[in-house]
Parts: C-alpha cells; sequence; structure tokens
C-alpha cells in the first residue's frame, strides 16, 4: 500500500497528537510505503517555525523523522488542481505522481475531490478505521 500524508498529519503529530502518532506508526508498521515532497518538509518547516512559533530543535526534529520515514517523491507537472486552493496542487500531483492509493488529510478542500482518478483521499480519522480493519491497529487504541 502507498501513502501520501499531507502536512497537517505531520504537525498533528509534532504537537503530541496520539492519533497521528499511533497512525503513522502503524502504517511503518504494515510496511506500507509511505510518501513525501519537499513542498510538504516545506509546510511543516513554515507552519512549525513560523505561524507556530515551535523552537528550532522541534523544527528540526519533526523534519528529521519525516524524512527518515518516507520515499522522497518529485511534484510532477500536471493538470491536477485542487478547486479554491493552489498551495494544495503540489501535494495532490505528488500523491498522483507516486502512485498512492491514499492521500491522508484534514483538509475540506482536498477531502471533497474523494475518489480523485484512483486516489482515495481520507481524514486521518478515515484512514485509522482502514488501519483498524486491517487489522495494524486495535480498535480500542
Amino acid at each position: 500500500m502507498k501513502i501520501f500524508f499531507d502536512t497537517n498529519v505531520y504537525i498533528s503529530e509534532s504537537l503530541g497528537s496520539k492519533t497521528a502518532a499511533a497512525i503513522l506508526e502503524a502504517t511503518q508498521n504494515a510496511a506500507w510505503r509511505i510518501y513525501c515532497n519537499t513542498h510538504v518538509t516545506d509546510e511543516v518547516r513554515s507552519t512549525l517555525k513560523q505561524k507556530l512559533r515551535k523552537s528550532t530543535s522541534l523544527v528540526k526534529t519533526t523534519v528529521d523523522r519525516i524524512r527518515r520515514r518516507t520515499t522522497r517523491v518529485k511534484t510532477p507537472s500536471s493538470r491536477h488542481r485542487v478547486p479554491g486552493d493552489e498551495m494544495d496542487n503540489p501535494i495532490l500531483r505528488a500523491a498522483l505522481g507516486a502512485g498512492a492509493h491514499y492521500l491522508v488529510t484534514g483538509d475540506k478542500r482536498l477531502l471533497a475531490l474523494d475518489p480523485y482518478e484512483g486516489l482515495r483521499i481520507v481524514s486521518l480519522a478515515a484512514y485509522r478505521q482502514i488501519l483498524i480493519h486491517q487489522g495494524f491497529i486495535l480498535s480500542n487504541s
């Protein structure tokens, strides 16, 4: 299985979300491939540092963790666009370019596209249910 996590999943994990951390860990334990592009890591860095005013150490740790657990993909040029949010175009394009089965996000504009040309775009809660159904997370954890 190929998974692409949006910026908000990594931000949630970085800020202490046990759900996001458990889902990322379960995905790794399932030996599913996690993809990421520079747009996501740049957005994580910018959001943590400038918008949320987190420490340089936390920013570095978060970006390093993303790089360790993901396969980097380039964002291909393509016709694919997220209506109303140009900033999400690189995320959609990279997920499609990677051949991801799932794009996991909390972004309402991306979620509204589900399904998109064979790519399932799901919330963190919906993805958690997929992991439960596959036996990678216990339903009560």
